[in-house]
């Protein structure tokens, strides 16, 4: 009886511990929040069609607006396009004649001057042909000295004029034929002082080796291009226009160019073509940039982006800051004034800019006030 007393009074106890700690949870309270005070966050709100906002926020958010005015501004227009070879500064140089390699001089990277050579070639065609201009030449001497004897000897009445006739005619087919046998070698790239069957492949331009196709010992055939030797201290970018931007565009309009791999500082250059010819498919039509760059190197075949900085003002257009327009809903959007506290989120139709402002095509009117700071913010709290 002694012992069961004992496990009662301690199981008492324990009973009594819990419920001590019961009721000191149930007394304790948490500390009010701002919410449970009433107190509200001072943001914006919507009011049917308006944004309303107190003169606090509009302060501490440093909300300014501007009046949309019409005015002109030269439209700054940014399109992708491609770097490529100037013409004018790139060869080609062809083997003209299937032979073999024999010696390499030039690779890629190589710097050369005009009339370098690049690499030679063993050519049977070319030693034919350059055999045939020798009989040609001996056969031309022969008849042109018979030529003369011949006239000389009708001249002294020795022999007949019918015979100084066709010695002439014969000195002409021949000295023809000779013209033709030197051509053929000039034709095949050959010289006619060289050695015998072997072509020297030389650059016409001075530049830098940027292709080269060929090896020691390889085979090539006539339509093979061996070298191509470019001047990269000049190139063109190539950009396709949309027919809308074309009438601001005009020749001589300076062109910021930058390569879009990387963030390099851009490149100057400026328009020198604008096509005359839309194409029916993508409604484009080329405009050529002309790069002069030593400074800094572009290389054919990069894609870049260029801001043509147009010439020609868009004049009477109604035009507000860039840092005015904002994206709800992925269409552009400014906040146009209500009342002093009050503003109306208003998609609008964005035309050409210069950089710094935007013409508005259609959304808002002359006179309105438009909101150019404070926009994040006024968005943030709304169009979460």
């Amino acid at each position: 009886m002694k012992k069961l007393a004992q496990r009662l009074t301690v199981i008492a106890f324990g009973i009594g511990l819990t419920s001590a700690a019961v009721i000191y949870f149930t007394h304790s309270e948490p500390k009010a929040s701002a919410h449970s005070k009433g107190e509200k966050r001072d943001v914006p709100h919507m009011d049917g069609k308006w944004i309303r906002y107190s003169p606090e926020f509009a302060k501490r958010q440093k909300i300014e607006f501007a009046v949309a005015a019409e005015g002109s501004l030269k439209p700054m227009i940014n399109v992708t396009g491609t770097v490529t070879f100037d013409p004018e500064r790139v060869a080609a140089i062809g083997s003209r004649i299937a032979g073999r390699v024999s010696k390499l001089y030039k690779i890629e990277g190589d710097t050369v001057k005009a009339g370098d050579l690049l690499a030679e070639i063993e050519s049977a065609d070319l030693g034919q042909a350059q055999a045939a201009v020798v009989a040609s030449r001996a056969h031309a001497e022969a008849a042109t000295t018979n030529e003369k004897r011949e006239a000389e000897l009708a001249q002294a009445k020795i022999s007949a004029h019918r015979d100084a006739e066709v010695a002439k005619a014969q000195a002409v087919s021949a000295r023809a034929d000779l013209a033709a046998a030197e051509q053929r070698v000039r034709a095949l790239g050959g010289t006619l002082d060289g050695a015998n069957g072997i072509l020297r492949l030389t650059t016409p331009i001075a530049g830098r080796v940027v292709e080269r196709n060929v090896t020691r010992g390889q085979s090539v055939e006539a339509t093979l291009t061996a070298f191509r030797v470019a001047d990269l201290n000049r190139v063109w970018v190539e950009l396709a226009v949309f027919e809308g931007q074309l009438s601001a565009i005009r020749n001589g309009d300076t062109v910021d160019v930058v390569a879009t791999t990387a963030g390099d500082q851009p490149v100057h250059g400026t328009v020198a073509y604008v096509g005359d010819v839309i194409d029916l498919a993508t409604r484009t039509a080329p405009v050529r940039i002309v790069v002069e760059h030593p400074e800094s190197r572009l290389r054919p075949g990069q894609s870049v982006s260029a801001a043509i900085h147009t010439s020609a003002p868009v004049s009477g257009a109604i035009s507000i800051p860039l840092a005015a327009v904002t994206s709800v809903d992925g269409k552009p959007t400014v906040f146009v004034a209500h009342d002093d506290h009050s503003v109306e989120p208003r998609a609008i139709v964005l035309g050409a800019q210069d950089g710094d402002r935007v013409e508005v095509a259609r959304g808002i009117e002359r006179n309105e006030r438009i909101a150019i700071s404070g926009v994040f913010a006024l968005k943030s709290e709304i169009f979460r």
